[in-house]
């Protein structure tokens, strides 16, 4: 193995290492706040019951991370979404985000079976003349990867939600209010039926 790949491989180890030990000694806090703020509008484990609250369970821990970060700087967020993580949110340190987005990742995802809308299917699978096929970033199975959100099981409401708010500009986060400019609430509606629950 040269110089450089021996490096690699040893950041690698080391950044691995370092995530669960970063998160270990916010934990208690983390477990409180689950147990009492974050239950009672996302549900046991993360599974909301509310069509317009998302569900957290099995959701990408970088995604969520990274959205629990960005709801200290509201001007990207909706309003709906700064009226109720804004001040929650703003007061975790990084350690306590991390312990909450490696909880609700681990956590088995809700389960669906794609396909209850055929224009929807249509745009996610090959987009159209103006919107980009969504598959291509979220996955074949809306799984998503790293910073890129799981759509799949989500509820409905709240997809169809997001996605008007990245149209509108209410929402903003490249490539998405980019991606969704020119997408109609109808497109949004037939997406959302497709993926959500």
């Amino acid at each position: 193995m040269r110089q450089t790949e021996r490096s690699c491989a040893v950041a690698v180890v080391l950044f691995g290492l370092a995530i669960p030990a970063a998160a270990e000694p916010a934990l208690p806090a983390a477990t409180a706040l689950r147990e009492t703020s974050c239950r009672s509008c996302h549900g046991e484990n993360g599974d909301s019951p509310t069509a317009m609250t998302p569900r957290l369970n099995g959701q990408n821990a970088a995604y969520l991370r990274a959205r629990l970060q960005s709801f200290r700087y509201p001007l990207k967020e909706s309003p709906r979404g700064v009226h109720n993580m804004g001040l929650p949110a703003g007061k975790l340190n990084n350690g306590v985000i991390l312990a909450l987005a490696q909880f609700y990742a681990a956590q088995p995802p809700f389960s669906v079976n794609l396909g209850k809308s055929e224009v929807g299917a249509g745009i996610y699978q090959k987009g159209t003349s103006d919107v980009p096929a969504c598959q291509t970033c979220h996955g074949n199975n809306a799984e998503g990867k790293g910073l890129i959100p799981r759509l799949a099981g989500q509820h409905k409401e709240y997809l169809q939600t997001q996605l008007q708010a990245f149209s509108m500009g209410a929402r903003i986060a490249a490539p998405m209010t980019r991606h969704v400019w020119f997408m109609t609430p109808e497109q949004a509606k037939a997406v959302a039926t497709f993926l959500g629950n």
